[in-house]
């Protein structure tokens, strides 16, 4: 068996602030995101991809929003993003850890 542990993975600082570990497959993809800034006022900008994704808050608050909808979550609640819906987060908490899966991969954060 090849075992394979997001522990174990690079650390990649994308900001001062936020940072990100992968683990996948062909198919399936994990990140594990931490961010160090919040709350934020305003929103991040909504994105699209064409990948299915589920996001997991391990730590913290988040308003998230999915197309014209937005919702409340916290430490323990997961909600899932259709393909190629515009969706952003809003920290609510100074540290906020974010597990999100896609289908298929994105190819672009290898």
């Amino acid at each position: 068996m090849n075992t394979n542990r997001i522990a174990d993975g690079k650390i990649e600082q994308l900001s001062p602030a936020k940072t990100r570990r992968i683990i996948h497959t062909d198919n399936l993809m994990m990140a594990v995101w931490d961010f160090f800034d919040g709350p934020w006022n305003e929103p991040e900008q909504p994105h699209s991809h064409p990948q299915e994704q589920i996001v997991y808050v391990a730590e913290g608050a988040v308003d998230f929003f999915i197309g014209s909808e937005s919702c409340r979550l916290n430490a323990g609640d997961t909600i899932a993003v259709p393909g190629d819906i515009p969706h952003s987060v809003k920290l609510l908490t100074p540290k906020v850890r974010l597990i999100d899966t896609w289908t298929p991969i994105r190819k672009e954060f290898l």
